[in-house]
């Protein structure tokens, strides 16, 4: 004989279902699936249109750091965007525990400067014809599919990357297949950024690349620090002693050291801002 569940069974598991839906609805925080990064506008005075500079943060995270350096952009008369690819995602950089994998990590910012650039055509203060991407270490994910031969990916219609600007590039960047820029482009590096002579990686690494590209028409400049490792801009490391990891790189593991350096961050700044200034005004 089939016993049927009784009214107050029914109710009861309907009170349940609704108690798990009201928990799921209110105490679950919700990840947009259009837009899972923050992205901060910075303008100068005036009405524009502006060149326009987006940023993308390293591996570690985003910091405060990155929007000092877009308030500069603006002094100089450019609008700037800083990008957080990971705040939105949940908890990733957070005291720099928590972090991407390097593949997982390109994926999101490609997406997240797609994502962007396509908001872009409702900003009548950007110039979308005049667009230049910076990335730090793992930020130059983001800038290399869309600056570089082969495997481009384009941009949207009626915008232009004019040039870029990429500090100590990660080296798995490096190992990538890439036979020309299609842009400007200026790497900066710090001579020591190279795990203690590892031609594989860092420094060594990109310093061999760049010599053996086809295409020399466009110029890329690679700009050499002395003394300096990597994450030597950034300020947030004045005060820190110098910290070492191990890294597995492509074929083999290295020591990559991170540490602020005050004259390779100021000699930055200066080769920056000439780049940029070049560039703009082809």
């Amino acid at each position: 004989m089939i016993k049927y569940p009784s009214n107050f069974v029914l109710m009861r598991r309907g009170v349940k279902k609704l108690l798990i839906f009201i928990i799921i609805t209110i105490f679950i925080p919700k990840i947009s699936l259009t837009k899972s990064y923050k992205a901060d506008f910075y303008y100068p005075n005036g009405e524009g249109p502006f060149p326009t500079i987006i940023m993308s943060h390293g591996r570690g995270g985003p910091s405060i750091t990155y929007h000092k350096k877009a308030e500069g952009a603006t002094r100089s008369g450019r609008a700037a965007i800083v990008l957080d690819h990971y705040t939105v995602r949940g908890t990733y950089g957070n005291k720099f525990q928590k972090f991407p994998t390097t593949v997982e990590g390109e994926k999101w910012r490609e997406k997240d400067l797609i994502n962007v650039l396509k908001t872009l055509k409702d900003k009548p203060k950007i110039n979308r014809k005049k667009i230049i991407l910076i990335g730090w270490s793992a930020g130059a994910g983001m800038v290399l599919p869309f600056i570089s031969k082969p495997n481009k990916i384009e941009v949207p219609k009626d915008t232009s990357i004019v040039g870029a600007i990429l500090t100590y590039p990660y080296t798995f960047g490096c190992y990538k297949n890439i036979t020309s820029f299609e842009v400007p482009v200026l790497i900066n590096y710090g001579k020591l950024d190279g795990n203690d002579g590892n031609p594989l990686s860092g420094y060594y690494c990109w310093k061999d690349k760049l010599s053996k590209l086809r295409d020399k028409i466009l110029p890329v400049v690679f700009k050499e620090f002395e003394g300096a490792y990597h994450g030597y801009d950034l300020p947030f490391l004045k005060n820190r002693p110098k910290k070492c990891r191990m890294v597995q790189y492509k074929d083999g593991k290295g020591q990559s050291c991170m540490e602020f350096n005050e004259n390779a961050f100021k000699k930055t700044i200066i080769s920056n801002k000439k780049f940029i200034t070049r560039i703009l005004k082809n």
